[in-house]
C-alpha cells in the first residue's frame, strides 16, 4: 500500500512539473518578471514582519532545496533518534514527496510557514546556498553543509569567471552568514577557505551523508529491492550523469541494455541498470529507452540510498565518484565530451590522475568493464584518498548534532 501511494505521489508530482513547464513556455516573459518581483517583495516583507518575533530556542531548520535528503536530513533523522526537545522544521522544494519520520515537520520553500521558520529558528542547517533575501539575525546559528564532497568540477570562487555576477553576490552574503561549515577532510577545508570567500569555523567531522554508505545497512538494500522490483540475485549499477548547462542528453550513454549484460558477464551476476539523471534534467528521462535490465529512477529524491543499494556506479563529472570510492564501491567514468568539459569548466583533477577507468566512448566503456582489475583498482583507490586527507568516520551526523544541541543549551 506505502509502495502504491509512494508512486501516486510521484505521477502526480510528475503532473503538475509538466504543468508548471507548461504554463512558464506560453506566459509572456513581461508576466513572468512582474510575478517575480512581486513574490520577492513579499517575502522580503514577511521576513521582517516575522523578525518582530522572539527566536525560538528550541527550534531548528533544515533545509535542502532538490527534496527530502541530502546532509540536511541525515542530521534531522540523528536528532530525531536522540529524541531531543527540539523542534525540527525542513524546508524543501518538494515536501510532497518526503517520507520524513513524524517528528520532523515538511514544508514548502519560500511558504509563509517556511519563512516563519526561518525567521525564527535558533540553528540553519542548510545543504544549499541560501537566497539574497534571507536574513540572518543575531542570534542565530547558521551551519552549512554544502550538498557535494570533493568535487572534480570547479566550483565557486574557483570558476569565477563563469557564474554570474548576481550569484557571486549572493554566494559572497551566504559565507558571511555562515557560522560553521562541515568539512569531510583537507581537500575540502582549504577549498572552502578558497573558493567559498569563507574566513569562519570549519568542522572537519566528515560528510553526513556517508554515514549511511559508510554502514552500508541492508535494511535500505532490501527496501529498494522491494520498490523497484529486484530479486536477491539481482544486483545494481547505477547510471547518473551530472547536470549540465546545456542540458544535453547527446552526452549520455545510449546503449544501456548492452552495458547491463557487459557487466553481468564480467562479475558473473545478474545487473539491473538504475538511471538517475539530476534533478534540472530530469525530464530528459523521457529521451532515454529503458526495460527490464534498465530502470528509470530519476524520480527519486534520495541519491544517497540508490547509491547505498548500488555495486557499481556509472558517472562522468559528479563528485559522487569520491563518495562511492570511499564506500568501497566500483566506479566508471563516461565522458564522450572530455577536452570540451575541460576547457568549458576547469578540473581540480586531470582525468588521467583519477584512479577510476574512464572511456570516451561506450565501445571503450564495455573493454573498461570486461578488462577491470580489482586489485588494482583498490589500491589506486587506496592512495588517492590518502592525499586528499579524508577523515570519514560514519559519524559526522552524529558530531554535527552533538554541536547543535550545544548552540541549543540542551
Amino acid at each position: 500500500m506505502a509502495s502504491t501511494n509512494l508512486i501516486y505521489k510521484k505521477s502526480c508530482a510528475e503532473m503538475w512539473r509538466k504543468m508548471r513547464e507548461w504554463i512558464k513556455r506560453h506566459t509572456p516573459k513581461y508576466f513572468i518578471s512582474v510575478y517575480q518581483r512581486v513574490r520577492y517583495l513579499w517575502i522580503v516583507l514577511l521576513f521582517h514582519i516575522f523578525h518582530l518575533f522572539r527566536i525560538q530556542n528550541n527550534r531548528v531548520v533544515f533545509c535542502n532545496v532538490w527534496g527530502y535528503g541530502d546532509n540536511a536530513k541525515y542530521i534531522a533523522e540523528e536528532m530525531v533518534l536522540r529524541k531531543t526537545k527540539a523542534e525540527l522544521i525542513f524546508i524543501t522544494n518538494h515536501p510532497k514527496l518526503a517520507c520524513a519520520p513524524k517528528e520532523i515537520k515538511v514544508v514548502q520553500t519560500n511558504s509563509i510557514a517556511a519563512i516563519f521558520a526561518l525567521a525564527t529558528a535558533k540553528v540553519w542547517v542548510d545543504s544549499n546556498r541560501k537566497e539574497g533575501y534571507i536574513r540572518k539575525r543575531k542570534g542565530q546559528f547558521y551551519i552549512q553543509t554544502w550538498h557535494g564532497g570533493v568535487p572534480l568540477k570547479k566550483i565557486e570562487g574557483d570558476c569565477e569567471e563563469y557564474l554570474g555576477e548576481v550569484y557571486i553576490r549572493r554566494a559572497k552574503w551566504d559565507s558571511a552568514m555562515t557560522d560553521l561549515y562541515l568539512s569531510n577532510g583537507g581537500f575540502c577545508t582549504d577549498m572552502y577557505r578558497r573558493a567559498f570567500w569563507y574566513t569562519g569555523e570549519i568542522l572537519e567531522c566528515g560528510t553526513p551523508r556517508m554515514d549511511q554508505l559508510l554502514k552500508q545497512k541492508t535494511v535500505v538494500k532490501n527496501q529498494i529491492r522491494k520498490q523497484y522490483g529486484l530479486s536477491e540475485k539481482e544486483r545494481i549499477a547505477l547510471y547518473a550523469p551530472t547536470y549540465r548547462n546545456q542540458k544535453q542528453a547527446e552526452y549520455y550513454l545510449k546503449d544501456l541494455s548492452k552495458i547491463t549484460d557487459i557487466l553481468s558477464n564480467r562479475f558473473q551476476v545478474p545487473f539491473v541498470l538504475f538511471v538517475r539523471l539530476h534533478p534540472l534534467c530530469a525530464e530528459q528521462s523521457e529521451t532515454i529507452s529503458y526495460g527490464k535490465t534498465v530502470k528509470n529512477v530519476s524520480a527519486a529524491r534520495d541519491f544517497y540510498e540508490l547509491l547505498e543499494a548500488s555495486d557499481i556506479l556509472i558517472t562522468d563529472y559528479s563528485n559522487t565518484m569520491f563518495e562511492a570510492a570511499l564506500a568501497e564501491k566500483y566506479v566508471f567514468l563516461y565522458i564522450n565530451d572530455k577536452k570540451v568539459y575541460e576547457q568549458q569548466r576547469g578540473l581540480y583533477f586531470k582525468i588521467e590522475e583519477l584512479p577510476f577507468p574512464y572511456a570516451v566512448t561506450e565501445e571503450d566503456l564495455r573493454k573498461e568493464i570486461i578488462n577491470f582489475n580489482e586489485e588494482k583498482y583498490k589500491r589506486k583507490i587506496e592512495q588517492f584518498l590518502k592525499e586528499l586527507r579524508i577523515k570519514e568516520t560514519g559519524k559526522a551526523s552524529q558530531i554535527a548534532t552533538d554541536r547543535i544541541l550545544e548552540i541549543l543549551n540542551f
